[in-house]
């Protein structure tokens, strides 16, 4: 358990081939220890002016979409990637070991 606690974010394969365990004896003993894989959650905090800014894309949206019944089929809605500008967080991947919820 101690590299778990050392190094939360190490894979359940990392953590057999170093014990030369199998992952299903890796995986009985995170549960026994009561481990479990979070996802890391990405937040960002709200500004004074996000409530403003929302009802001003809410409008123009709206009145794109009157202007061009079409429009809303050629906008592109994806969470499937996060973009930062400190670099890229795959964050479907990315998952830490905690015996405690972090949520």
């Amino acid at each position: 358990m101690l590299n778990i606690v050392e190094t939360p974010k190490i894979l359940v394969q990392q953590l057999a081939l170093n014990h030369n365990m199998s992952r299903g004896s890796i995986q009985k003993i995170m549960k026994r220890e009561k481990y479990h894989p979070y996802k890391i959650h990405l937040l960002q905090e709200l500004s004074e002016d996000d409530f403003d800014r929302r009802i001003e894309f809410c409008e123009t949206m709206m009145h794109r979409i009157n202007q061009d019944g079409n429009f809303i089929n050629r906008v592109l809605f994806s969470d499937e990637s996060t973009f930062c500008l400190n670099g890229h967080v795959n964050r479907h991947n990315c998952r830490y070991w905690s015996d405690r919820n972090p949520h």
